[in-house]
């Protein structure tokens, strides 16, 4: 399956009744839940979760009631500060453009900036991902407003996730796996990784710690039955065991 490409796009600000919930009354917005909704004429399901002051929650709510209709909105309030709203509204031209060529907004250019003040104009980034280049044509165009200047693309290239190794946990990991830092028994040590890194012990370990655990969480299946079998305690410690526990114990002294 081809990689998919992560867009950040700044420009707008895109003007959206979503920013006077922070430029009014300072609230914060978290979208859970955005898609669009029901056949032709194409409608915009959102989620949102608004956490503002107490004493700003009923003007808040009255201002949403005058956004749509009662069967387009629904509210919960979760505490004093919190406020869970679904709502259905008019799907966007911005959205549209995502919706049609599949792809998926990592941030949503919405939602109010913090500490922007009412009347202030500001710059939005947009982080979405798409399935080529080219398709950052189209959302360029969507995400330019009228009287602003023309949206510009700040960053291009592969998407990353949380679970993906960087590129120097994944030269770490790779270089001990070459020289036999992962063999047993081993047939290089930690000093030898870090040499043909040119990095210090202290880093060489923090990048195979971060890279392998990666590694674990993307197979955490497999991991716990590996565990299930053998806890750290039942199993006896071979003398590939006790060099790391050494290796790990001069390293901290190093630091």
């Amino acid at each position: 399956m081809p990689a998919l490409v992560e867009l950040r796009i700044r420009g707008g600000p895109v003007p959206h009744w979503m920013q006077d919930l922070g430029t009014r009354w300072g609230a914060g917005v978290r979208l859970h839940v955005c898609r669009h909704a029901g056949a032709p004429p194409r409608r915009l399901l959102q989620l949102l979760e608004i956490n503002a002051t107490p004493s700003t929650l009923p003007e808040i709510t009255a201002f949403l009631r005058q956004r749509a209709g009662p069967e387009e909105i629904s509210l919960t309030q979760l505490g004093s500060q919190r406020l869970l709203v679904r709502l259905v509204g008019p799907l966007p031209a911005l959205c549209h453009t995502v919706f049609e060529m599949g792809a998926i907004c990592m941030s949503c250019p919405f939602l109010p900036s913090a500490g922007v003040q009412e009347g202030e104009v500001r710059e939005g980034e947009w982080r979405v991902l798409v399935h080529r280049v080219r398709d950052a044509h189209p959302l360029l165009a969507s995400f330019t407003t009228p009287g602003s200047s023309p949206a510009s693309l700040v960053r291009i290239g592969s998407f990353r996730g949380s679970l993906d190794l960087t590129p120097r946990q994944e030269m770490a990991v790779g270089t001990a796996l070459v020289l036999g830092y992962y063999d047993y028994p081993r047939r290089a040590q930690l000093k030898d990784v870090a040499k043909s890194l040119g990095v210090s012990r202290a880093t060489a370990m923090e990048n195979l710690r971060r890279g392998m655990r990666k590694l674990a969480s993307q197979r955490r299946s497999e991991v716990g039955i590996v565990r299930s079998r053998a806890t750290p305690s039942d199993r006896p410690r071979s003398a590939s065991d006790e060099r790391e526990g050494e290796e790990t114990h001069a390293v901290l002294r190093e630091r």
